[in-house]
């Protein structure tokens, strides 16, 4: 199971520009088949991902594009560390 939502604005700042936002869920399993040592794999633990974004419209070719990714519980495991990207 995965999903993801994601809100952008266009011509903010200079034409051609784009502000967004994005939330979702990286992927997670959530029921299967598979066993080890007798014991179900699944995600017990909930990933998410958080972005934000400003691509900047410099000119008609050149665009520049800073952001900020946050991934918690990578894995879907809460013993992982927050990513910051």
């Amino acid at each position: 199971v995965n999903w993801a939502l994601t809100l952008a604005l266009i011509d903010v700042g200079t034409e051609g520009s784009i502000v967004g936002i994005a939330i979702g869920q990286p992927p997670k399993v959530t029921s299967n088949d598979f066993e080890v040592a007798g014991e179900a794999c699944k995600d017990e633990d909930s990933s998410w991902h958080l972005e934000a974004f400003w691509r900047y419209q410099a000119s008609d070719n050149i665009a520049i594009t800073p952001g900020l990714l946050v991934v918690t519980n990578p894995e879907s495991d809460r013993d992982n560390n927050t990513i910051y990207i």
